[in-house]
C-alpha cells in the first residue's frame, strides 16, 4: 500500500502546553484509519495539524509526498485534505442541495461541481431523495450522511472525520459507520477519531492508540478490537465481548502499563 500521510515526530499544542509530544503516524491511501484513546489524548489536535488550523511546533506532516507544514488550512483543502469537525457543520435553513452546492464554494469549475455532486449522490441516495428539504429537518445521522456527501464535492484524497458518532442514538450511529464504510469502498481515504472505540475499530482497517500525546500502538482494527489490554482500557471493562460502543475510561497508570507490555510498542 501506497503511504498518503506521514505525521513524524510531530509537537504541538495550544499557548504555552504541548499536547502531541513526538507524533509518529502513517495513513496508506484507500484506507480507513481510527485514531483512539482518552480524552486529553490529542486525537483531534492530529486531525488540525493535518487540516492546518493548528501549526506543528515541531515535527513535519506529508501529504502524498509533500511537506505542508506551512501550507493554509484553504491551500490544504484545494490539495484534497477535507477536515469534517464534532459539530454539526450544515447550514439548516438552506436545502440539501444548496448544502452540497457550498461544499465547491472554493472551485471555479462549476460543470465540475454539479458532475461531483451527482456522483455524490449516487454513494449517499439522502442526497437526492431529500435534495429540496430543509438539512436542519434531517435526522443526526441523515446530516452527517450529507456532510460526507459534501466532502466528495471536493475529490477528496483524505477525509478527516471527528467524532463523527457523537450525540446520535444507536441508528444513526449504524448510519454513520455503514457511511465510512462506503467510503472505504469507493477507494477514499479516511483518517477518523472516535471516543466509541469499539465503532470506530469496527468501521476501520487500522487502528492506532494515542495516549499522553504519542501513538503507543498500530495494528489492524481486527486485531486492536480482540487485543486484551486495548479491549480492557477502551472497549469496556468486560473486554472483548462488551456491549458495542462501550467506552472505557482508565487511569494514566492502567494506560503506560499497557503501552510497556504492548508487543507493537512506540510508534
Amino acid at each position: 500500500m501506497t503511504t498518503l500521510l506521514t505525521l513524524h515526530d510531530v509537537v504541538a499544542g495550544y499557548g504555552a502546553g504541548d499536547i502531541l509530544k513526538g507524533v509518529d503516524l502513517e495513513v496508506s491511501t484507500g484506507t480507513v484509519t481510527c485514531l483512539i484513546g482518552p480524552n486529553g489524548a490529542g486525537k483531534s489536535t492530529v486531525l488540525k495539524c493535518v487540516s492546518g488550523l493548528l501549526r506543528p511546533r515541531l515535527g513535519s506532516v506529508r501529504f502524498a509526498g509533500e511537506q505542508i507544514n506551512g501550507l493554509s488550512p484553504r491551500a490544504r483543502l484545494l490539495k484534497g485534505i477535507v477536515h469534517v469537525p464534532q459539530d454539526r457543520s450544515l447550514f439548516p435553513a438552506m436545502t440539501v442541495a444548496d448544502n452540497l452546492l457550498m461544499g465547491g464554494y472554493a472551485l471555479k469549475d462549476q460543470k465540475a461541481v454539479r458532475r461531483r455532486i451527482e456522483e455524490a449522490a449516487e454513494v449517499f441516495p439522502i442526497c437526492r431523495s431529500r435534495a429540496a428539504e430543509h438539512a436542519g429537518s434531517l435526522s443526526g445521522g441523515e446530516q452527517k450522511q450529507v456532510e460526507l456527501a459534501r466532502t466528495l464535492v471536493l475529490d477528496p484524497g483524505l477525509i478527516l472525520l471527528d467524532e463523527p458518532s457523537i450525540g446520535l442514538d444507536p441508528k444513526s450511529r449504524h448510519q454513520v459507520f455503514a457511511s465510512i464504510r462506503t467510503l472505504a469502498e469507493a477507494g477514499r481515504t479516511v483518517l477518523l477519531v472516535e471516543q466509541n472505540a469499539r465503532s470506530g475499530l469496527a468501521a476501520s482497517d487500522f487502528g492506532a492508540v494515542l495516549e499522553s500525546g504519542v501513538v503507543r500502538l498500530v495494528d489492524t482494527g481486527a486485531n486492536l478490537l480482540t487485543d486484551p489490554e486495548v479491549a480492557r482500557l477502551y472497549l469496556g471493562a468486560s473486554g472483548a465481548h462488551s456491549s458495542p460502543g462501550a467506552s472505557g475510561a482508565s487511569s494514566a497508570a492502567d494506560v503506560s502499563a499497557a503501552s510497556t507490555t504492548s508487543s507493537e510498542g512506540a510508534r
